[in-house]
């Protein structure tokens, strides 16, 4: 065996296993990185009163994006949602929530919430999405083409899909 051999093998190791570094997006720099929620894209089963009531004030956060104990308390505070009365009728009520919760169970994060006493977890304020954005300058997300770090379509395109992908995010000016 001639001298090249190992380093050819070393060479195609090394770029194997950094690709998968790369790739990784649950623990992309260490132990004490953030991971990533499970399950991100549109479910199949959404319901068009999940789409109508949520998506008429603001993007749909996909249920993946919290865990099940997160959107219960999400739908138990309707009636003062961030400053909204977001109330539903019984039946949209348990439609909606009985989705989130089916569909939000691999999410298996803790419940995160910084907000006053009472209001519900943020998806902006879990330790994952502050993990993601950490770059991102508070003057960008104040930008009036950002809208705040909560509009998720304004950089990634296809946020309501599911895709976050680091390598299709436009910041717009």
């Amino acid at each position: 065996m001639n001298l090249r051999t190992p380093l050819l093998l070393a060479s195609v190791l090394a770029v194997f296993a950094g690709g998968y570094t790369l790739a990784d997006d649950d623990d992309h720099e260490g132990k004490d990185r953030y991971r990533r929620p499970k399950g991100l894209g549109m479910p199949a089963d959404a319901p068009q009163i999940w789409k109508d009531e949520c998506g008429s004030c603001h993007m749909l956060y996909l249920p993946g994006l919290l865990p099940p104990a997160a959107w219960q308390l999400q739908m138990d505070t309707l009636a003062e949602h961030y400053g909204s009365n977001a109330s539903l009728e019984t039946a949209e009520y348990q439609e909606i929530l009985d989705f989130l919760l089916r569909n939000s169970t691999r999410n298996r994060l803790p419940v995160e919430s910084r907000g006053r006493p009472g209001e519900p977890p943020r998806v902006t304020e879990t330790r994952w999405f502050e993990d993601k954005h950490d770059e991102v300058s508070t003057e960008k997300f104040q930008r009036e083409s950002v809208g705040g770090p909560a509009n998720c379509v304004a950089c990634h395109r296809d946020a309501e899909r599911g895709d976050f992908d680091d390598d299709r995010v436009k910041i717009p000016r």
